[in-house]
């Protein structure tokens, strides 16, 4: 079974060194349980069924279709239970492991989260100095899918 052990982080991103060139991500969300998502980058769209296993691991399963028509892509989106959201990501390699900086875009402007992808529930971590470390992996409202329906401009903060 395939399974993905993931952490989420804020981001200082006064301290966050200058990104490499990221790739644009449009995420949406066609069912909610088990969670079916699209990612499209491109002309690519990926989908995914995941369900969650524990705090930090799921199972993921992920199926590919490339050369996706415009046509095609606005008919996907218009299927989104949400607006989809929008974000850049950055991968940053450090230490072994790969960094993934979400900058999001339009309604989510203003946040940035990282991911880091584990090989174990409880490998160590060394966070760089832009990584504030606080594990929000388990907050509801940085979720993606938690995005879509109630994005960050609508926070009171």
């Amino acid at each position: 079974m395939p399974i993905e052990i993931e952490r989420k982080f804020l981001v200082n991103v006064d301290k966050l060194p200058p990104l490499p060139a990221g790739k644009r991500l449009v995420q949406g969300y066609l069912c909610k349980h088990p969670q079916v998502r699209f990612r499209v980058t491109g002309s690519t769209v990926v989908v995914a069924i995941k369900q969650k296993l524990d705090e930090c691991a799921r199972f993921e399963f992920e199926t590919v279709r490339e050369n996706v028509s415009d046509a095609d892509l606005q008919t996907l989106y218009s299927l989104a239970l949400w607006p989809p959201l929008v974000k850049t990501r950055h991968e940053i390699p450090l230490n072994g492991l790969v960094w993934e900086v979400d900058v999001y875009e339009d309604e989510n402007a203003g946040l940035v989260t990282v991911d880091v992808e584990l090989p174990t529930a409880d490998h160590p971590l060394v966070f760089p100095d832009w990584v504030i470390p606080t594990d929000i992996s388990g907050v509801k409202c940085y979720k993606n899918v938690n995005l879509t329906k109630h994005p960050y401009r609508t926070w009171e903060r």
